[in-house]
């Protein structure tokens, strides 16, 4: 954190930072591979803008059972309309809840932050504090979110990347954790074109 230097919050507004999900695109379909342990499971999440600031995330296998069905709303709110039993349990939804919510809410609205600009590239990082954890954003050159990496206490770690060509729409994305063995790989999958590839 040597290289980045301390700027005024009002230099970037909050309401500059552009999300990657936005409420006027019809849906974002993702291959997903998640593996966590020794156990893998690989299929396709569906991530649907309801309305301007609410999700519904759904995630099958490849065969077309459902494992997940999530609802996040504007409000910081958060509904489990399905799990599989598998996953049924209170720190794996609970991380899950967690990554995909700082996947489609960049920077909270509620939270504290301070803002660092880099010396030699001039992106700018945000710091954000809430009860136990501190999360870094890393924001490229318009703006958008490309990394980030939260800390809950001293042991728990997860770091999100957001690979993209341009600036406009996400290639793929990999949210690791560490110590836990928890990874979640998502490739985006171009509907546009007669066939369905990566």
């Amino acid at each position: 954190m040597n290289d980045f230097e301390r700027i005024p919050e009002t230099s970037v507004d909050r309401n500059n930072i552009q999300p990657w999900f936005r409420g006027d695109t019809n849906r974002f379909l993702f291959r997903t591979h998640v593996d966590i342990y020794r156990n893998h499971l690989g299929g396709l999440m569906l991530i649907k803008p309801v309305h301007e600031e609410d999700y519904r995330v759904l995630f099958i296998t490849e065969v077309g059972i459902k494992v997940l069905d999530m609802e996040f709303l504007g409000s910081g709110d958060f509904k489990l309309h399905y799990c599989i039993d598998a996953l049924n349990r209170k720190s794996v939804l609970e991380t899950l809840k967690n990554d995909i919510d700082l996947l489609l809410s960049p920077v909270p609205e509620s939270t504290k932050i301070k803002m660092m600009k880099d010396r030699q590239t001039g992106n700018i990082l945000i710091k954000s504090k809430e009860r136990r954890s501190v999360t870094y954003y890393f924001l490229e050159d318009h703006y958008r979110v490309n990394k980030a990496m939260r800390r809950n206490g001293c042991m728990k770690k997860t770091q999100m990347t957001i690979y993209s060509t341009g600036f406009s729409e996400i290639d793929s994305i990999h949210i690791c954790h560490s110590p836990v063995k928890l990874n979640i790989y998502l490739s985006k999958l171009n509907e546009n074109k007669s066939e369905i590839s990566e």
